[in-house]
């Protein structure tokens, strides 16, 4: 089934950490084995001042 990587990117900032950490989780996946999330780059840079631990 393939992975909607904007969905999957808006499971970062779910307040539920399970389902955040399970969206990274894909995400670091899909980054492995294909450059589907290379389009996100900006806004993954961004977070990096997040508190947000994902």
């Amino acid at each position: 089934m393939p992975v909607n990587i904007a969905e999957t990117f808006e499971l970062l900032f779910n307040k539920n950490n399970n389902v955040a950490y399970k969206a990274l989780q894909e995400l670091q996946k899909q980054s492995e084995e294909t450059d589907c999330v290379y389009p996100y780059m900006d806004r993954l840079s961004n977070m990096l001042d997040s508190d947000n631990s994902y």
